[in-house]
């Protein structure tokens, strides 16, 4: 059966260590979001480096849910789930965006179908 796939990309606030993001991502993050039913799968990636080309992000998140219609939520996203939209809101004030510099973050979210075969 193909998979439903939510793709998140965006960028953390700069001069932030990685290994404090990495920290961050498995003690808070994947535990929110890991809980909800509807999600099968959720994992953050970072990009390496460019083998061709050039992205406007450097993070991303693959995130396999049951049913794309329910994750979107009549665009409340994230299944609705008051827990996860609270960590979100908090992740962008953390992690998103700088005051300081007036920096903010896009965080561009697809939704994909798998061409199953």
């Amino acid at each position: 059966m193909a998979r439903k796939l939510v793709l998140l990309t965006y960028n953390i606030k700069p001069g932030v260590p990685l290994e404090e993001y990495a920290e961050y991502t498995r003690s808070v993050d994947y535990p929110v979001f890991r809980r909800n039913p509807g999600i099968q799968n959720y994992a953050n990636y970072v990009v390496r480096r460019n083998a061709r080309g050039q992205e406007w992000f450097k993070h991303f998140d693959l995130m396999f849910v049951d049913d794309l219609d329910a994750f979107h939520a009549e665009g409340k996203l994230h299944h609705g789930d008051p827990a996860v939209l609270e960590h979100a809101a908090g992740w962008r004030d953390k992690w998103g965006a700088d005051p300081d510099s007036g920096w903010r973050t896009d965080v561009n979210i697809t939704y994909a179908d798998e061409i199953w075969g």
